[in-house]
């Protein structure tokens, strides 16, 4: 095997295509139009050399037992071809790039310190573990990429197009994206996040329909405390089971998201669209802001509403079985027809509060043989035709609230106050 010096030279369509250049040098030299279609680079020494119009497809500069992985270090590659390259390990820091392919290239733990992938193909390509801090992937095609691992802070994430990539085990913490949109004629841009460090990263009105936040494994839960994506499209997204306290997704689209036994205390969904979304399995929504939310026709059984902000929510048709709102402010809310069995409502507000043909049947515990609402304040409420039989209304202030054609049979109206109440 010959180890070629070419440091320093000038070649120009040189074919070196299958050859073995293990341990060769290309010190600060100039490659235009040079073939290593499927070349054996290991241990080859590229820093600082100048890349132009290079097919490098199928090339392998990863280490062997003989050979150290090659070094591009802060190479210049302008409209090079690394298709199927095999770069694990390999010494990418501070390279710049211009129409760089990397398409299905193997970067496993290779050093991407301070790299510019500007616009780069980085479609099937494994990045796992690689060190991407402080790179640039402005303008990027990501589809069907692995970043599984990575350390993305500090990385210039933006005007990205995104397919299928999987952010699995990633940290995020503090990191904000911008400008995400899907590959062209697809309307989500279906990547995972499972077990990746999300806390207080920011993806404002962005589109990651279809992406998956469920936990890793238990002991790599996906992290959400402060995550923000405010004005985003989540249709289709997987939460179940996270815990995201704080979360911020005011605006957000979660059509068919699954929330399933997930922690959203404290969130804010204001003006948030859930339909359809998945909240049962005891989703915790304590003390979260979901004013104005539309919850029409949504299944929350035995979530946990205690505290939260409802004002004007509506609840026309939803299950609410089971479901905790002690002490929720329910203010104009629309409860239209809703199920309440095993509901607690105590000390809720529901002044002004619809709650016409809801049904409120059966025990808010194994004690009570009525919901709870005792010291509900149902100020000018409606009441028309709902089942509140066996309900606790103890020290409830009803004044003005309307119980037309409302069945109260053996509801006990302890201390309520009853002023212009209609019967």
């Amino acid at each position: 095997m010959a180890v070629f010096d070419y440091s320093l030279q000038n070649l120009v369509g040189n074919i070196f295509d299958g050859q073995d250049l293990n341990g060769s040098t290309f010190f600060k030299a100039s490659l235009d139009g040079v073939s290593f279609v499927g070349t054996q680079l290991r241990g080859t020494n590229f820093d600082e050399s100048s890349w132009l119009n290079v097919d490098a497809t199928n090339a392998t500069f990863s280490a062997d037992a003989n050979f150290p992985a090659a070094s591009l270090f802060k190479a210049s590659l302008g409209n090079v071809n690394l298709t199927g390259a095999d770069l694990q390990g390999t010494n990418l820091s501070e390279i710049s790039s211009v129409s760089l392919n990397l398409t299905n290239a193997q970067l496993q733990n290779a050093n991407l310190f301070k790299a510019g992938l500007l616009g780069a193909n980085l479609s099937g390509a494994n990045f796992a573990n690689a060190d991407l801090q402080e790179a640039s992937l402005e303008g990027a095609v990501i589809d069907g990429t692995n970043f599984t691992g990575v350390d993305f802070r500090g990385i210039n994430f933006t005007d990205i197009t995104l397919n299928n990539a999987t952010f699995d085990l990633v940290n995020l913490n503090g990191v904000q994206w911008t400008d995400v949109s899907p590959i062209a004629g697809a309307t989500s841009t279906n990547s995972t996040f499972r077990g990746a460090d999300l806390t207080n990263f920011s993806a404002e009105d962005l589109n990651l329909g279809g992406a998956d936040f469920s936990n890793f494994n238990p002991s790599n839960p996906t992290i959400l405390t402060g995550a923000s994506f405010a004005d985003t499209v989540l249709s289709n997204a997987n939460f179940a089971g996270v815990s995201a306290e704080g979360i911020f997704l005011e605006g957000a689209n979660l059509t068919n998201a699954n929330l399933t036994g997930a922690d959203f205390s404290n969130a804010n969904l204001n003006n948030a669209i859930l339909t359809d979304a998945i909240l049962t399995g005891g989703v915790e929504l304590d003390n979260a802001f979901l004013e104005g939310v539309d919850f029409s026709g949504v299944d929350l059984t035995g979530a946990d509403l205690s505290g939260a902000n409802l004002k004007g929510a509506n609840f026309t048709g939803a299950d609410l079985t089971g479901v905790n709102l002690s002490g929720a402010d329910l203010t104009e809310a629309n409860l239209t027809g809703a199920e309440l069995d095993d509901a607690n409502l105590f000390g809720a507000n529901l002044e002004k509060a619809n709650l016409t043909n809801a049904i409120f049947i059966d025990g808010a515990d194994a004690d009570t043989l009525g919901a709870d609402l005792s010291s509900i304040s149902f100020i000018d409420g409606i009441a028309i035709g709902g089942n509140f039989a066996n309900a606790l209304f103890v020290n409830a202030d009803l004044s003005k609230a309307n119980f037309t054609s409302a069945n109260t049979t053996g509801a006990d109206f302890t201390g309520a106050i009853t002023v212009d109440t209609i019967f």
